[in-house]
């Protein structure tokens, strides 16, 4: 191996791009089936796209039947498409994540090719496929790796752009690619969609003084095409309700933010060592780019000025807010990958080296063995998911049937029973700690805002949903999600055998006929019920 670095142009060593990238999608993908959804995440996102397609409502993002603009659509949009051809499982939920990783990874291989060599290009594609964090996050379904893919992909082709400029190569294809690029980043999760990659390539350009570059990035057709990307679902909805604007981009982004008061807070250093646990054993090359020969002049050193640039940018960026999430420093993944691959490559093609292609081939190993052991982990510890109360009353629901929920919201539940309508949610509805807790009932409660009608339809009283019950025509059917404790709070449950059940939650079946309301009409739920 350590000759095949040396000569990077041998075909035993380097295999053919097309079979490589194939056998990578493989890789990523061919686990993304054995666990359900992790909550809360991946149950909201899937369950967002899952509303949307059963209702109809492709252009306005919906939980639980209200508007739901924490995040843009790109996500759903995908995912819906990929419940539609695929069905709706957990592992079609994952299909965005899984696709914008293998392109990340993909891109990211092509321009390493073009611009170091085929060694360098194929060892990064390794590193990055077997980093923990990153095969992780290919196979999490929400927004997290989207985001990521699109900001790999617009500052490979951005900086693809400027080094054509400099060549003397046709370049305005691919700066409108990157413009497009950036629009979907930001249809996949808001502004930092362009705030990430733009800040750099600014940082890059300034550094190394490619002040032409700038002016192929930001010519009129690739801000017309940013525009046409990104705009029109915005406007749109501010259109539709006036108070997005302020919500999504006031509120989503600038306050919380600035803000300290949501919840994972974390100190501002939180995420280096994230980023280093999370990418052993690839990250135990990193003591290679401290080196200052690593950075000496050459060819090399500008690609590297780039991904040290992209990686501290990404980093240093996230570091600023109080809330932290691990999923949000994704994007700095790539940058790393090429970096540990350059020290790697430079180690092998030491004339005396036969230590590190060895290295190499325990630490492709062992990252793969750490990702499949993750999977596995998360699979046989998952906890929660609705999907096996779900698929215990699957064929006995019928059409007109409702879903209720009891103090709780599981973001799954409707996804895996495939409930034609929107879960009633019984709750405390008034109390004046749900618009100010970061939680599910604040979520719920926001969304509301935006369609107050339907939010009076789904976000009930105990009282409320008693008199529902009571007043629906014979032989109305209700599934209640709750807890076992919950038949001794509420009348309508008292008698009832569940029709499902789990350790912590129970799904009952109430049917609303002459026995039950003569049973349970006759008066109102229990205090604090």
């Amino acid at each position: 191996m350590a000759a095949a670095m040396q000569q990077p142009a041998r075909s035993d060593w380097i295999p053919p791009s097309g079979r490589f990238l194939l056998a990578i999608g493989f890789w990523l993908a061919f686990l993304a089936w054995v666990r359900p959804l992790t909550l809360p995440d991946e149950g909201r996102y899937a369950g967002v796209a899952w509303d949307m397609l059963r209702s109809g409502s492709h252009m306005v993002p919906l939980l639980d039947g209200m508007p739901y603009f924490h995040k843009p659509p790109l996500y759903y949009w995908l995912t819906e498409l990929s419940f539609t051809v695929f069905g709706v499982h957990p592992w079609a939920a994952r299909l965005p994540s899984l696709l914008a990783s293998w392109a990340a990874i993909a891109g990211l291989y092509a321009f390493v090719r073009r611009y170091r060599d085929a060694a360098s290009a194929t060892l990064t594609a390794l590193v990055l496929a077997t980093v923990p964090f990153f095969y992780g996050g290919s196979q999490f379904a929400n927004l997290d790796m989207l985001v990521a893919g699109m900001i790999t992909l617009c500052v490979l082709a951005a900086a693809d752009t400027v080094l054509r400029v400099e060549r003397g190569e046709a370049y305005r294809w691919m700066s409108l690619a990157a413009a497009a690029l950036a629009g979907l980043a930001v249809l996949a999760k808001g502004l930092i969609g362009l705030v990430l990659p733009g800040a750099i390539l600014f940082v890059w350009l300034v550094w190394s003084r490619r002040w032409r570059g700038l002016g192929a990035l930001v010519w009129p057709p690739a801000l017309l095409v940013f525009a046409v990307v990104a705009v029109p679902w915005f406007a749109l909805m501010q259109i539709r309700y006036p108070g997005f604007y302020d919500y999504f981009f006031v509120y989503q982004h600038f306050q919380r933010f600035a803000a300290s008061g949501f919840n994972n807070a974390q100190p501002f250093w939180f995420y280096l060592p994230v980023v280093v646990g999370l990418s052993l054993p690839w990250s135990l090359w990193g003591g290679g780019i401290l080196r200052k020969a690593f950075w000496a002049e050459g060819p090399q050193r500008d690609l590297r000025r780039l991904a040290l640039i992209w990686f501290v940018v990404v980093v240093g960026f996230f570091s600023l807010p109080n809330s932290k999430l691990v999923g949000y420093v994704l994007p700095a993944l790539p940058p790393l990958a090429f970096l540990l691959a350059e020290v790697i490559v430079a180690a092998a093609r030491q004339k005396s080296d036969v230590l590190t292609p060895r290295l190499v081939r325990i630490c492709v190993a062992v990252g793969a063995g750490i990702c499949v052991l993750a999977i596995g982990i998360a699979a046989h510890s998952a906890r929660g998911s609705a999907g096996p109360l779900a698929a215990q009353i699957r064929s006995l629901a019928q059409p007109a049937d409702t879903f209720v929920s009891l103090h709780t919201y599981p973001f799954d539940l409707a996804l895996y029973a495939k409930a034609p309508n929107p879960t009633w949610v019984v709750d405390d509805w008034l109390n004046p700690e749900v618009p100010v807790r970061d939680n599910w009932r604040k979520e719920l409660y926001d969304a509301a805002k935006f369609e107050p009608q339907v939010g009076k339809q789904v976000l009930i009283s105990a009282d409320e949903f008693h008199a529902r019950l009571c007043a629906a025509p014979d032989g109305a059917r209700y599934w209640v999600w709750g807890t076992k404790s919950d038949a001794g709070s509420y009348r309508a449950l008292a008698g009832l055998e569940p029709a499902a059940n789990s350790v912590k939650y129970v799904i009952w079946q109430v049917v609303s006929d002459a026995a039950f309301k003569q049973r349970a009409c006759g008066g109102t739920p229990k205090a604090g019920s």
